[in-house]
């Protein structure tokens, strides 16, 4: 099954976008005046924190202080500041409004996992704040007998699924809720409620496998590095 990486998919869409636009991209009403690698290098800072700047640099196939010299431009930052909002609203969409296999969410979960640290933040806090009250919400219904709503469930399963391929990186206070009252939830009324897929053994912490951070962070680089070098701006 081909690697699922959120925030490189966005970023090779962005790019395309600023190159084919009938018009310069402005930002806050101002030109950026950046080429099109500038602005992907750009774009690629929402990695830096987890990995050092050498790790973007060799991607770009730039010198390393060249990109320092470009994160002191104006229009450089600008675009760095806007993406994380973007990207955390494209983000919650998708982890909202989409199914994946549990190993694609591991995917997801792991890129996340090496995203700068604010961004990653901004990312899993917008999805927590729905997924907790869900949580709560299907808890109450099933404790008082009340019908539970297809769509709740939908969302419910793919929040927690994902929430439990992060929590694999990116442990968080989260951890205790989701093993004592989240798992049994899911297990013992979503999944039988959607009539879904029987329980896997590696939904459970035991048999839980992912790929290490280090490995993810090796085929996330070969992804970025074929998105950015068919979208022709490495030069």
């Amino acid at each position: 099954m081909p690697r699922l990486f959120l925030y490189q998919i966005w970023l090779a869409g962005a790019v395309q976008a600023m190159m084919t636009s009938p018009t310069p991209l402005t930002l806050k009403g101002k030109p950026i005046g950046l080429s099109p690698r500038q602005y992907a290098a750009a774009l690629m800072q929402a990695y830096f924190g987890n990995n050092p700047l050498s790790w973007i640099a060799e991607i770009m196939g730039l010198s390393e202080q060249t990109l320092r010299d470009w994160r002191r431009e104006p229009g450089f930052l600008l675009v760095m500041d806007w993406s994380k909002v973007q990207f955390a609203e494209f983000f919650r969409e998708k982890l909202v409004s989409m199914d994946f296999a549990f190993a694609e969410y591991f995917d997801i979960a792991g890129e996340c996992a090496l995203l700068e640290d604010s961004l990653r933040t901004r990312a899993r806090t917008q999805l927590y704040e729905i997924f907790l009250p869900l949580g709560e919400k299907l808890a109450s219904r099933r404790k008082h007998g009340l019908p539970l709503e297809a769509y709740d469930l939908t969302l419910f399963r793919r929040l927690f699924l994902f929430f439990l391929a992060l929590e694999h990186y990116w442990p968080s206070s989260m951890a205790r809720r989701l093993k004592e009252r989240f798992i049994p939830l899911a297990r013992e009324v979503v999944w039988p409620a959607l009539g879904a897929e029987p329980w896997p053994p590696e939904f459970d912490p035991a048999g839980r496998i992912g790929l290490a951070l280090p490995d993810i962070r090796e085929i996330l680089a070969a992804k970025l590095s074929e998105s950015l070098a068919e979208l022709r701006v490495l030069h």
